[in-house]
């Protein structure tokens, strides 16, 4: 366990969800094992992926359909609005945006939850678990 307060933790799992909206935008698919753990799970409706290596394919699938990533002129805005932690663990939720046709008049195409589970790791915190809910 570290001594980081829950306040520094705080401020460490926001940013790791900005980073995440970030890379989602601007970096490359592999970027992603920078945020998850290796055994991280991800849902969004019915299509779970499980482990880091599923996570980065579904990254490299919507970049080769255009549906996010560079060059797509899509955007992620993330809120959280609740973080909580508990030694070295946590959970948070926050709500976003995504952002279609961000070059000209941009147009919600889905506003939605994430819920997470976050655990602290040697190279810090790193999402366990997301839960994506649209609406």
């Amino acid at each position: 366990m570290s001594d980081a307060s829950p306040e520094h933790d705080d401020v460490l799992i926001r940013a790791l969800i900005g980073r995440a909206a970030y890379l989602a935008d601007e970096g490359t698919p592999d970027d992603y094992r920078s945020l998850y753990t290796h055994d991280a799970t991800w849902t969004f409706g019915s299509d779970t992926q499980t482990g880091a290596d599923e996570i980065v394919a579904a990254a490299r699938r919507r970049r080769a359909e255009g549906t996010s990533g560079p060059g797509t002129a899509t955007r992620h805005l993330v809120v959280p609005l609740h973080v909580t932690v508990e030694g070295d663990t946590a959970t948070a939720v926050s709500y976003f945006l995504f952002f279609g046709d961000t070059t000209s008049t941009p147009v919600v195409r889905v506003f939605g939850v994430y819920t997470d589970e976050l655990t602290r790791t040697a190279e810090g915190w790193r999402i366990r678990r997301r839960v994506s809910r649209a609406g």
